[in-house]
Formats: structure tokens, C-alpha cells, sequence
């Protein structure tokens, strides 16, 4: 991971900054971050719950899942591996 953080935002830079109209940049842009905040999210939500049943399929407790996915509680950390 030597890459720059804004390097997978490239491309969609790249893209905005081809419109030379703000106020339709502007638009544009805001389609690219409601697309991207949903991307991200089920991309989250995805890894939470391959980790989350990972480590119950390895005979963790709910409770020491919790523990090792950043301290929470063993109801999140069954949310997690419900995919929540």
C-alpha cells in the first residue's frame, strides 16, 4: 500500500476536472460522492462480515469477536456477521 491515499480518487478527479462548467462539475461531483459513499459502505459492510463469521468459523465467542473487531459488543459483532 505505497500508494497515495487520493490515488484511487484519481480517475474521478480526472473526470471532474474535465467539465468545464462548475455549476455542472458541481453536479457531477455530487452523483460521484453519493456513488462512491454507497461503494464504500457495502464494501464495508462486506469485509465486517467475511471477518466477523471468519473468526466464529475459527471458534471464537460473539463476545471475542467484538473484542477483536475494535472492542465492540458481541450483539455488533453478531450484527456484523449478519452482514448489518
Amino acid at each position: 500500500m505505497a500508494d497515495s491515499p487520493d490515488a484511487p480518487f484519481a480517475p474521478y478527479e480526472d473526470q471532474l476536472r474535465a467539465i468545464t462548467d462548475l455549476h455542472d462539475r458541481w453536479e457531477a461531483y455530487v452523483d460521484q460522492a453519493k456513488h462512491l459513499e454507497r461503494e464504500l459502505e457495502s464494501y464495508r459492510k462486506r469485509q465486517r462480515q467475511e471477518i466477523a463469521t471468519g473468526l466464529k468459523a475459527q471458534g471464537k465467542t460473539w463476545k471475542e469477536v467484538g473484542e477483536v473487531m475494535g472492542g465492540v459488543t458481541y450483539q455488533r459483532a453478531h450484527q456484523f456477521g449478519r452482514g448489518e
